[in-house]
């Protein structure tokens, strides 16, 4: 069972990365510079509060409108598209990082990874699977798509707490919150929206609630505990709620229909607010209104002509108009704001190869798949590229990666032997072929 768990371990940790490189309408994991930093920001000081490295915590986005979030594999965290979009308050956020951190340093994962020495194997690479893979098919934006498992007893085993342990991670939340200086009110704003939940039926309750069980001598314990906060009633901060803000937008825009985005506007407060106009051009861009979204979000750039997002929204906007040469310049100028990024720099590498400016595309996809070797549109322009340039092996070798991040093992086995069959026997790149052919012909045998 040893050996099991560590497969397992190593297949969600794959899998949790297959991601496309927008916010989109299919059901799946997300891939976003921008939303991703918010989040990024948001979970840095609660962890550094909670003795974590900052960089020991991978952060997911999952497009799914239920209230919800957990964590798995003792370093990952999900955060749904529904709870990001339903609260104004990036506190309220930071509340639901920091009640989840504190499931991860209480130890929690550990009954966890008990119940999957009772699983069978072929149950327990559904649920590492479940977790993340499946299909982005690198043609569209849709990122890959997750099922979280059609297995109640999955659903239990692996994402259910014990009242106590949520109770002791709602005090390590609140702990964490105050030595970061954050308001923890934000926290019990969430629990305050699912309180009551218990006496609805099942299909009626979020899964935040089913698998986060509350009870009112929690939300009581909590109360106290937040009265008693040093940070209680501390102002959000400007810079981080008008990100967010941002970031909120940016969700709207790609994940709603876009009429419904644009009648929405219509009853704005303030509909020329800086997210409120993002919002409009995202909803312009995905109803082909090339021009009138570009003129929307070159006022935008007017007002901040060194938004690196802004310029990213430009170049995709361009590229996925079939302007693959005018949209070089755009995603370059947000590289060149943001080099640490290499979703963007996947941009950019997607329009220099789309422009026909191959040995560039190359180098810059090759940087962007090293600091982000998950991503399935990148290894996808990258085999583009490799093919491009007559690199076979290695053409094949970042094809076999990208299907098994796809879940397409016995094509990613093909691909993974045939990548072998020409590089060099040892070098680094044989031996991650040789990786995903073993993965493969696991997966195989126990079909």
């Amino acid at each position: 069972m040893a050996l099991m768990r560590r497969i397992l371990q190593a297949v969600a940790a794959v899998a949790a990365l297959a991601m496309a490189a927008a916010p989109a309408q299919a059901r799946g994991l997300i891939r976003d510079a921008e939303v991703e930093g918010v989040l990024r920001d948001m979970s840095e000081p609660i962890l550094r509060a909670a003795g974590m490295r900052p960089d020991s915590l991978r952060l997911f986005i999952l497009n799914d409108p239920a209230l919800n979030a957990f964590v798995f594999d003792g370093r990952s965290m999900v955060i749904h598209t529904g709870l990001l979009r339903r609260f104004d308050d990036p506190d309220t956020i930071t509340g639901v990082i920091a009640h989840e951190t504190g499931h991860l340093v209480g130890g929690h994962l550990a009954r966890r990874a008990a119940n999957m020495d009772r699983l069978s194997l072929a149950s327990a690479l559904t649920m590492a699977a479940a977790i993340a893979a499946a299909a982005a098919s690198g043609e569209t934006q849709a990122g890959a798509a997750v099922a979280m498992g059609g297995r109640e007893t999955l659903r239990r085993a692996f994402l259910a707490y014990s009242r106590g342990e949520e109770a002791a991670a709602d005090q390590s939340g609140v702990d964490f919150m105050t030595r970061a200086g954050v308001n923890p009110e934000g926290l019990l704003g969430v629990l305050r929206v699912f309180q009551g939940q218990e006496v609805f039926s099942a299909s009626r309750i979020d899964p935040y609630a089913q698998t986060h069980p509350l009870s009112s001598e929690r939300i009581q314990l909590l109360e106290r505990r937040v009265r008693e906060s040093p940070a209680y009633g501390a102002p959000p901060d400007p810079a981080m709620l008008r990100r967010y803000a941002r970031a909120q937008a940016k969700l709207d825009g790609f994940l709603e229909r876009p009429e419904r985005v644009l009648e929405r506007l219509k009853l704005e407060e303030d509909p020329g607010s800086a997210p409120n106009r993002y919002r409009r051009a995202i909803a312009l861009f995905r109803m082909a209104q090339t021009d009138a979204a570009l003129d929307v979000l070159d006022g935008l750039l007017r007002e901040e002509p060194d938004d690196p997002y802004y310029w990213e929204l430009r170049g995709q906007i361009l590229l996925e108009s079939n302007r693959a040469a005018d949209a070089v310049a755009p995603y370059r100028r947000a590289v060149s704001l943001v080099p640490d990024a290499p979703l963007i720099a996947g941009g950019l590498g997607r329009a220099l190869l789309a422009a026909g400016q191959d040995a560039e595309a190359l180098r810059t996809l090759e940087r962007a798949s090293r600091d982000d070797p998950g991503d399935a549109r990148i290894l996808r322009d990258l085999a583009i590229a490799y093919a491009r340039a007559g690199r076979d092996g290695e053409a094949a070798l970042a094809t076999a990666e990208r299907l098994a991040l796809q879940g397409d093992f016995e094509d990613a086995g093909l691909q993974a032997r045939r990548a072998m069959a020409q590089l060099p026997a040892g070098s680094p790149a044989w031996l991650r072929a040789q990786d995903v052919e073993t993965l493969a012909e696991f997966e195989r045998k126990d079909d």
